[in-house]
């Protein structure tokens, strides 16, 4: 990619006379050296394989192609991905995906590339929720994250126990990751401003998973299931979806060790998968 003259977003949009389209949630980070210290918060070298998330028009890109032999950028923006294929370097180890990052293939990426990828983004604030769950279904292929997201939605992420914003990513991301916040950036710091702050959050993948951890996809709907009325007592939230297996709800929540009075903000991501544990073994699905 040309890095001198490097565009800023208020200059492409100008030129084209356009704006960043709302509907994808466009704020683009328009600071260099915050983008230059996305990059060294990521802590990769030439023998990893990175995917950038949403890499727009190249803020991040250019401080991860000197420092990385293979780059894939996924990009769904039509415009955007055209610019970025036009002005990525001749013979790089560079490929583009024109599509939505949610329904990247990880898993496929992570086996061509014999090794767990390196993933960075400065996210869009509507596809953060859904890119998380799609990358805990992938997590095998993935070893280190790091993201730029909304502060509220870190806050959320990084959430303890008993607190306000626990939730069912903050679970999920416990059981699978060590999630670290990292620094905040401020509104004035994109084009357009948002409305509000953005925080940096670095996911080291936990490699390898015990071998006796429930599948995905059973742990993210009992937590989900839990969390829904998340005021009402576990027993009380679980028993429509469960109260029928052999063996009773009762038992299960006597066997794990878990109190049925307890509300799902309560329980720790531990307490959740020895839950799922024994749900599973009981026969629920």
């Amino acid at each position: 990619m040309n890095h001198e003259p490097f565009p800023t977003p208020r200059q492409y949009f100008r030129l084209r006379d356009t704006r960043p389209r709302k509907r994808f949630g466009q704020h683009f980070l328009d600071h260099s050296a915050t983008a230059e210290q996305i990059v060294r918060c990521a802590e990769f070298d030439a023998s990893d394989t990175v995917v950038e998330i949403g890499p727009g028009l190249g803020a991040l890109t250019r401080f991860i192609l000197p420092l990385a032999a293979r780059l894939h950028l996924v990009e769904l923006d039509r415009d955007l991905a055209t610019y970025l294929e036009e002005n990525l370097p001749a013979g790089s180890q560079v490929r583009l995906h024109r599509q939505d990052a949610v329904t990247f293939d990880f898993n496929a990426l992570a086996e061509a590339a014999g090794q767990p990828l390196v993933v960075l983004g400065n996210l869009p604030y509507n596809i953060t929720s859904p890119l998380l769950f799609h990358l805990l279904d992938s997590v095998q292929a993935v070893k280190r994250a790091v993201f730029m997201v909304q502060k509220e939605v870190g806050a959320r992420l990084t959430a303890s126990p008993g607190t306000r914003d626990y939730g069912v990513l903050s679970v999920l991301l416990a059981v699978y990751a060590e999630v670290k916040r990292l620094f905040t950036v401020g509104p004035q710091q994109f084009y357009p401003p948002p409305k509000v702050e953005s925080m940096v959050l670095r996911l080291d993948f936990k490699h390898p998973l015990p071998p006796d951890l429930p599948p995905f996809g059973l742990l993210r709907r009992l937590v989900s299931i839990a969390f829904q009325q998340r005021r009402k007592t576990l027993h009380n939230s679980l028993k429509g979806t469960y109260g029928g297996q052999g063996g009773g709800l009762q038992d299960v929540f006597a066997k794990c060790g878990v109190a049925p009075g307890l509300r799902p903000d309560a329980l720790t991501p531990g307490q959740f998968v020895e839950l799922c544990k024994a749900l599973k073994e009981s026969g629920g699905r």
